[in-house]
């Protein structure tokens, strides 16, 4: 029946409930930061020599920073955050609108790719290895990630052994941050590598890895949005193209595996790549153990 009522007067209809998001999670290893996600600490996982885990409160990983709150950045300096190094591109940042100064917090910006390697017929590449169904186009992308990346990496980590003193050390430490966009792929696999390096066992570096997928279930959505609205994918039609888009913002346990086993062929393992790609030396590779293994009872 039609309604009696003057168009300017009709009641609206309710519009429909938005999708439920699941919360950020605030489990260990994460750390609830009001607008930062996937944000959570590198530490606390055991080694393969008895009684050893990874330090915590000294890396953290996650996105990027353009949306933090002010209670976020308070929340960043609770953790003992002095240096953010931020791994995205010129390109990325400006698109995105510049980034975000963090008053107390010193922003190193470390692209993992030069000015040359991010051009826009170089990203769409790369989100086709990203997006691609099975393992062999991501690993591809991850090796990639790892061989540009060398000097970033060896700058992060050299900073790391400047700064951070041996455990035992009572006063406060100063923690660094590490990000790229969404804190998965680029992040992701320099943070498993390090893992690697430092003696965690495989299956808990793909379980870390991993973590990025409930890290970025709350804003999946968004990322979705802001490739789909880049034309990302659409000559796939809607469909396919969100399906793939969906896929580049995940963390695939078979992906990491892939990798893992395409870097121990490829440089003989982590310390193969640290030690030839990095170029990390061997008294590098064991003050970073000292610095970030301890043990149940104190330091390694």
């Amino acid at each position: 029946m039609l309604s009696t009522q003057p168009a300017e007067t009709q009641p609206p209809s309710n519009p429909p409930d938005p999708p439920s998001r699941p919360p950020h999670p605030s489990y260990s290893p994460f750390h609830p930061i009001p607008g930062l996600s996937n944000f959570r600490d590198i530490g606390g996982w055991p080694t393969t020599r008895p009684h050893t885990s990874i330090r915590t409160g000294i890396l953290f990983r996650g996105s990027d920073t353009n949306r933090i709150t002010p209670a976020g950045i308070s929340k960043l300096h609770d953790l003992g955050i002095e240096t953010d190094f931020d791994l995205r591109s010129a390109q990325q940042i400006e698109k995105t609108g510049g980034y975000r100064e963090m008053e107390g917090i010193e922003r190193r910006w470390t692209p993992v790719f030069v000015e040359g390697e991010y051009t826009e017929e170089k990203a769409r590449r790369r989100y086709e290895l990203y997006a691609s169904e099975g393992v062999e186009g991501i690993v591809k992308a991850f090796v990639e990630i790892l061989t540009a990346g060398a000097e970033m990496f060896r700058t992060v980590l050299r900073h790391l052994l400047a700064t951070v003193p041996a455990p035992g050390f009572e006063n406060p430490v100063p923690a660094l941050f590490m990000h790229c966009t969404t804190g998965n792929n680029r992040t992701g696999v320099f943070i498993s590598l390090l893992l690697l390096l430092l003696g965690v066992p495989v299956e808990s570096v793909v379980e870390e890895y991993a973590l990025s997928e409930e890290g970025l279930a709350p804003t999946r959505h968004v990322n979705v949005e802001r490739l789909l609205k880049k034309g990302a994918f659409e000559k796939y039609g809607p469909e396919k193209a969100r399906e793939k888009c969906e896929r580049m913002v995940g963390a695939r346990p078979e992906s990491m595996r892939a990798l893992i086993a395409e870097v121990e062929k490829k440089w003989g393992g982590a310390e193969g790549y640290f030690r030839g790609i990095v170029g990390l030396k061997q008294e590098e590779i064991e003050g970073l153990k000292n610095v970030l293994i301890v043990t149940d009872d104190g330091p390694r």
